[in-house]
Formats: C-alpha cells, structure tokens, sequence
C-alpha cells in the first residue's frame, strides 16, 4: 500500500511539473543598449533578438529612431515570438512628437494604443515587420515575449523491455526472471518485483 501510494504520487508530481512553462521576455531600451549611427540596415542584438532597420538611428540614449518609409525587422534566432511592446518616446521637439501613429495602419496583429505611445504586436512568429509608413517613430522599449517553453524534460521515451534478454544483478551475476531487487537487462537499471 505504502509502496503503490508513493509511485502514484511520483507519477503525479512528474505530471505536474512538465505542465510548467517558462515565459522568457526580453527587454531591449535605448537608454541600456545603443547600436549604430544613422544609417542604412542598422541592428542591434540582446538575447538572442536582432532589430533591424533599413534606415534610422540606433545611437542615441533616449530613443532608437525609424525613419519615414523605413522597415523595422524584428527576429527571434531561437524561440517563437508570441507579443511585442513597443513603448515610444513622449519628448515634443518643436511641437513635433513621434508616436506610434507614424506606423501603418494594415499592419497584421498590430494595435495602437488611444494615446499613441504604445504599439502592441500579437502573434506566433520568429519574425515581424513595423513600417514609418506616415512619419518617423522614435521607440524608447521593446518589450518580447517569447514562446512558452518547456523547463528541462523535453519528452519522455517509453521502450519496451526486450524479455528474452538475460538479467544480471548489480554484481554482474546472471540471475533469472524472478530474482527481486535491482537488475540489469539491456543495458538498463530497473527494480524487479
């Protein structure tokens, strides 16, 4: 009894814990990570994240910055990306501010936010695209959520026992089918009961 309660409970523990996940999001500011002057096809890179812009400015401490008609290329090198915040920078510069209304309007799974700051993008992607289709956008935080992933065990392969195979014990004796206590057979450890 005592026995058989303990392997239910095992079993009921290691079913539990392989339903956890592990959220992983990645957090990219101008104000930490500066890349290239302005330019052409400029990125930067955090965790495995690339940012690409075919044309803006990714050196200054306040804001990276997508210039007009430019493509803003998001990519995951390892896990799907499932939600991106883009948190744009307020500063007004001669009563000029550059929100998130300078990207298109038709882009898929993007949404807006009503005071313009904040651009969210829901999907199941390694890569996405933003375009300054109306004006530059200057973004101060990217925040990426990554693809739920498993913890450690990945899968769990059940084999057969090939019975036809002989036993040993841990002494390298060869014992027969009954013998209890801890067996070899195949290669593999097991308790034999």
């Amino acid at each position: 009894m005592n026995k058989t309660l303990r392997l239910i409970l095992t079993i009921a523990f290691t079913a539990i814990s392989s339903f956890s996940f592990a959220q992983k999001k990645v957090v990219i500011s101008s104000e930490e990570l500066q890349g290239p002057k302005a330019g052409k096809d400029i990125s930067i890179n955090k965790d495995g994240i690339t940012i690409t812009m075919s044309n803006g400015a990714m050196n200054n401490k306040f804001s990276y910055r997508l210039y007009q008609k430019a493509t803003m290329t998001i990519t995951s090198a390892n896990y799907n990306m499932t939600n991106i915040i883009i948190e744009c920078d307020t500063y007004k510069n001669d009563e000029k501010r550059y929100l998130a209304d300078g990207f298109a309007d038709n882009m898929e799974g993007v949404t807006v936010s009503s005071d313009k700051v904040t651009v969210t993008w829901t999907g199941d992607a390694k890569t996405t695209s933003f375009t300054a289709a109306k004006k530059q956008v200057r973004i101060k935080k990217f925040t990426i959520t990554l693809k739920d992933t498993p913890n450690d065990i990945t899968g769990i392969n059940v084999e057969s026992n090939n019975n036809a195979q002989p036993m040993y014990n841990l002494s390298g004796q060869r014992v027969d089918k009954n013998y209890k206590g801890v067996v070899i057979q195949n290669g593999k450890k097991f308790i034999n009961k």
